[in-house]
């Protein structure tokens, strides 16, 4: 059974003998796809796992956003929510894996220099998402004070990248429309998935 293993045991467990089908002929790979895809729409899953799905997705079947969000049946811009978890510390991402934290309130730290210290005191103060989006302003660093300065529309382009890359990105836009583009890559893996999406639009 590719997909559906559960609900063949449901159907078994309900003392059904007969269920319905697809029936299909598809190579090991294929198959694998299959059951990734088949994985990451478990209710079951935490946040962690359901993002390194996506990612897998992405970076073995060359799955762009656009095509897990149709493949998926999650919007876009949930898909991209759910990669960048991945750009936080390790100690953080084992929080959300325990549970300790729901990728609302993960999301409030992505970019965070000491996003590890910030999630520790969210947890022990046991803050809702809201109250962690106004307790985390009052710990941004200066990269992040910098940013409240700039352009709409560079804030804009900003904000485009990191949904299309599912990084953190900085656009550092001078006087003189000269400036430097940052990209924030959590290991060599992400560094190579940029890679190629610059190498397959440019």
């Amino acid at each position: 059974i590719i997909a559906g293993e559960r609900r063949w045991l449901a159907s078994q467990n309900a003392g059904l003998h007969e269920v319905p089908v697809v029936i299909l002929d598809v190579d090991d790979v294929k198959s694998l796809e299959f059951s990734i895809v088949e994985n990451v729409q478990r209710q079951d899953l935490n946040p962690i796992e359901e993002a390194k799905g996506y990612q897998k997705l992405v970076d073995d079947f060359n799955y762009n956003q656009e095509k897990l969000s149709q493949f998926i049946g999650k919007s876009r811009s949930y898909i991209a929510n759910s990669l960048r978890l991945l750009s936080l510390p390790e100690d953080v991402l084992l929080m959300l894996e325990r549970g300790n934290l729901s990728a609302g309130h993960a999301r409030t730290l992505i970019g965070l220099n000491n996003s590890v210290d910030i999630a520790k005191k969210i947890i022990q103060k046991k803050l809702s998402v809201r109250q962690s989006e106004i307790f985390v302003k009052q710990f941004r660093d200066k990269k992040f004070k910098l940013v409240s300065q700039k352009d709409s529309n560079v804030l804009d382009l900003q904000k485009d990248l990191e949904e299309k890359t599912g990084l953190n990105v900085s656009i550092n836009n001078k006087k003189n429309n000269s400036g430097i583009i940052s990209f924030e890559y959590r290991d060599l893996e992400q560094l190579d998935k940029l890679i190629n999406i610059i190498k397959k639009n440019y």
